[in-house]
């Protein structure tokens, strides 16, 4: 719904009908798109009846004012719907980082996954402890200014034999146990079970081993890099998930596949 709203075609409409142009490159130039453009749009919502042309100047009809309001109301409806749910984040809880006493404005940090509070240190981001807490123990915090300095993590992504091809079986774990020390992860996903055995036989534990993919990124968007194990197809579908993920987001995750070793 949200990108036929902001769709080029009803910001032109949205000009048009508040504006005074006689000339397609007016509107062209108003809107910073090429004159080409406005006039296959204009074409079509002239077949649509939202636009006509009147004593030379376009004019939005009384069906393109009727639409125009219609988008007005989809977009504050929208945009409601949005603000209600940021209000979850009008408090939330960290890890005090010392003693803490309410009131208190502390600083905020990422640290191993995890959020900490600091008094009298410096952050890119500060907050208001809501109560006393001491060190280690959780603290409730308000009124957020700034936002926190954290970068993405990363995601290797580790390619195993398929079932049919013999699976862990004939994967070569010692050059995956070199390949792998050469790494720097915090956090290790099994997709499958093909990754949780190779993970057993070189003797790590995974971290997460049920929705692997998504705890993955839930942890890169916290700063901390990811070992993800398992077989080439649920690899390749871990690579569209991360891919789907990119395309939205304004920070990327960076991500490498290790392709498969196999027994000779």
């Amino acid at each position: 719904m949200i990108e036929e709203i902001l769709s080029k075609k009803y910001i032109i409409l949205l000009e048009i009908a508040t504006g005074n142009y006689s000339t397609l490159n007016q509107i062209a130039v108003k809107l910073g798109v090429t004159k080409q453009a406005i006039s296959d749009y204009i074409k079509k919502m002239k077949k649509d009846g939202l636009v006509s042309v009147v004593n030379g100047y376009y004019k939005a009809t009384n069906k393109g004012i009727e639409k125009i309001f219609s988008i007005v109301d989809d977009i504050e409806r929208y945009i409601n719907e949005k603000k209600n749910k940021l209000k979850i984040i009008e408090s939330f809880s960290a890890i005090a980082g010392n003693d803490i006493k309410k009131g208190c404005k502390v600083a905020i940090f990422m640290k191993n996954g995890f959020l900490y509070a600091h008094p009298n240190k410096k952050s890119s981001c500060y907050a208001v402890s809501m109560e006393n807490a001491m060190k280690g123990e959780d603290v409730a915090l308000k009124d957020v200014e700034g936002i926190i300095d954290m970068g993405m993590g990363k995601i290797y992504l580790l390619m195993l034999p398929m079932p049919y091809e013999g699976g862990s079986k004939v994967a070569n774990v010692k050059k995956i146990e070199n390949e792998i020390k050469k790494l720097k992860f915090d956090k290790t996903a099994a997709i499958d079970i093909i990754g949780k055995i190779i993970f057993k036989k070189i003797g790590i534990k995974p971290s997460f081993e049920f929705s692997a993919i998504n705890a993955s990124i839930d942890a890169a968007q916290r700063g901390l890099n990811v070992l993800l194990a398992g077989g080439e197809n649920e690899i390749r579908h871990a690579v569209s998930v991360i891919e789907d993920y990119n395309s939205s987001s304004m920070e990327k995750i960076k991500y490498r596949v290790i392709q498969k070793f196999i027994k000779k």
